[in-house]
């Protein structure tokens, strides 16, 4: 599978939660009405396949989108229908009605735009996915030869290493300007693994630290970006002794822990809105999403957050996986794992289970990847 590699487990373990809270503030995040008349919203996901008892199972993957009206039902459409190789999908977004998504096939990077399939030279896989102004697509991820990872880029398919860079997890695009957050190997700290942003490929010295002077060898990893245009936010989690994680956000580099209140916490991903960056992830087996400004410009500090608990009763163990946001309205996709055992793929609209429909009951060990929301035309 795609994720196994000596370091790619870090890409998956990220951590979370807030410092800093004004009572005072009260965020209302939904000032929009969501309708399925008004807003579509699009979940990539993966599945496994078993064409019979004695057949291996082989990774599928769809994408998701809720109907029209209530008289309808969602639909799903595969991706690649007839590959053996196994397909499997990491990041989406919508540009222009059309729906881009980011993977591979087997060993091989790439990227769907609607039905068509574009292999990415020189790439493993394809993490994240973004479209500027002009149309162009960008996307990371990252190669592998034997157990040597190296971060990519492309613009279009065009190939290009990512100085400093093992893993390139998310991008995001703004005033189209290509932000993308990963993490790197340290070779003379003895293969320390290090939180990196790039901006249009250009590499950035590693994230802040609360160890960096510290004898221990603690890993950092920044699994997702955003941007407002004037600042850019990063999230993701540094190890340290004694803690499983420190969930971090960084602000403009700036170093930002964040208050824990479980044993096992993670942040995954992060949106930008209008004043308001959107972080996802869970915080002590219950899947969250937090609402946090900025002080100002001038001070990369968190001023204050609110925050969203998305579990349901009876759930052992629950994650967000991604999050978007339009005119206030926050979608998340993620999984609930029952007191069984069983894993449910989850969607939730403004803090609101949404049924994903009988179809998707049809497929074996659904696992939600990204989300997005656009208006419909």
């Amino acid at each position: 599978m795609l994720w196994k590699s000596k370091i790619s487990y870090l890409a998956l373990l990220y951590t979370v939660v807030m410092t800093a809270c004004d009572p005072e503030v009260d965020q209302n995040p939904y000032p929009d009405t969501f309708s399925n008349e008004k807003y579509a919203v699009y979940m990539a996901y993966t599945y496994d396949s078993i064409p019979s008892a004695s057949a291996k199972k082989i990774l599928c993957s769809g994408v998701w989108c809720n109907a029209r009206s209530s008289a309808e039902a969602p639909t799903i459409r595969k991706l690649s229908p007839g590959r053996d190789e196994g397909v499997e999908v990491s990041d989406i977004c919508v540009k222009d009605n059309k729906v881009y998504v980011a993977g591979c096939f087997g060993n091989v990077a790439a990227y769907w735009e609607d039905d068509k399939e574009v292999e990415l030279p020189e790439g493993r896989g394809a993490l994240g996915i973004g479209v500027d102004s002009k149309g162009v697509v960008y996307t990371c991820g990252f190669q592998k030869e034997g157990y040597d990872e190296s971060a990519k880029m492309w613009e279009g398919t065009n190939p290009r290493i990512l100085k400093y860079g093992a893993r390139a997890q998310k991008l995001s695009i703004c005033n189209d300007k290509c932000y993308i957050a990963g993490y790197g190997i340290d070779a003379d700290r003895g293969d320390v693994v290090e939180a990196r942003i790039w901006i249009d490929g250009q590499a950035y010295n590693r994230l802040t630290q609360d160890h960096e002077n510290d004898n221990g060898d603690y890993p950092a990893c920044a699994n997702d970006i955003a941007s407002d245009g004037d600042n850019w936010w990063c999230v993701g989690h540094e190890g340290t002794f004694g803690v499983l994680h420190l969930p971090k956000v960084w602000i403009n580099r700036s170093n930002n822990n964040l208050k824990r209140e479980g044993s096992s916490s993670s942040l995954t991903c992060i949106k930008y809105e209008n004043g308001v960056f959107y972080i996802g992830g869970n915080d002590g087996f219950h899947a969250m999403y937090w609402a946090a400004t900025q002080k100002s410009n001038k001070e990369n500090r968190i001023s204050n957050y609110k925050e969203y608990d998305l579990s349901t009763s009876g759930s052992t163990q629950s994650l967000v996986e991604d999050i978007d946001v339009l005119n206030g309205i926050v979608v998340c996709c993620g999984t609930e794992a029952t007191a069984s055992g069983s894993i449910i793929p989850k969607l939730w609209i403004n803090g609101t289970i949404y049924s994903l429909g009988e179809q998707i009951n049809n497929y074996s060990n659904v696992r939600p990847r990204a989300v997005a929301i656009v208006k419909r035309k």
